[in-house]
């Protein structure tokens, strides 16, 4: 292939792996999108499409290094969500019946639902245990859910955080392989 040719083809497919990640980024907000993973995948495929531009997988030791930090950065960001959420629920009274049931519940409402079906799940066992547990206090229990949804909004910022942080990175591994090319 022409040299010139596969540059360009390269940069093609940057823009493309970027657009992918932005929309990642979205994802990050919205609970639809699942959006580190969707950020982890773009970088994959751009470390696996290197030898079609005449580099090597992942271009080299770069890539790897880079790929394995943001496969790390997906996984935390994973951890963080149910961490940050159910923390900050527990730390302001949230008892562990509910908390394990808004996991439950969660988990139950993944394949049935999707995306809606975890969220939905997972606040309505939370709800329900707290409304149970203080007597059929629905006011308690909305207190509860109030703090899980300020641990929730505090998991979004956290995971818009790493989502930019892999999005860096995957950029410093862009420059740092276009740079050794060159």
């Amino acid at each position: 292939m022409d040299p010139s040719l596969a540059f360009v083809l390269e940069l093609f497919f940057i823009a493309l792996t970027a657009a992918v990640m932005l929309v990642g980024l979205i994802g990050a907000v919205l609970p639809v999108l699942p959006g580190p993973w969707l950020i982890w995948l773009a970088a994959l495929g751009y470390g696996l499409a290197q030898p079609l531009f005449g580099q090597p997988l992942f271009d080299g030791w770069i890539g790897g290094i880079a790929m394995a930090l943001i496969t790390v950065l997906a996984i935390i960001s994973l951890a963080l969500d149910w961490v940050i959420t159910h923390g900050v629920a527990a730390r302001e009274g949230v008892s562990w019946q509910a908390i394990a049931a808004s996991i439950g519940l969660g988990l139950l409402g993944l394949p049935f639902f999707p995306p809606f079906g975890p969220l939905a799940g997972a606040v309505l066992g939370l709800f329900l245990v707290e409304y149970f547990r203080h007597g059929r206090d629905w006011r308690r229990a909305w207190a509860a859910l109030r703090s899980y949804g300020k641990g929730f909004g505090l998991g979004v910022v956290a995971n818009v955080l790493l989502c930019l942080v892999m999005i860096g990175v995957w950029g410093m591994w862009v420059a740092l392989a276009l740079a050794a090319a060159r």
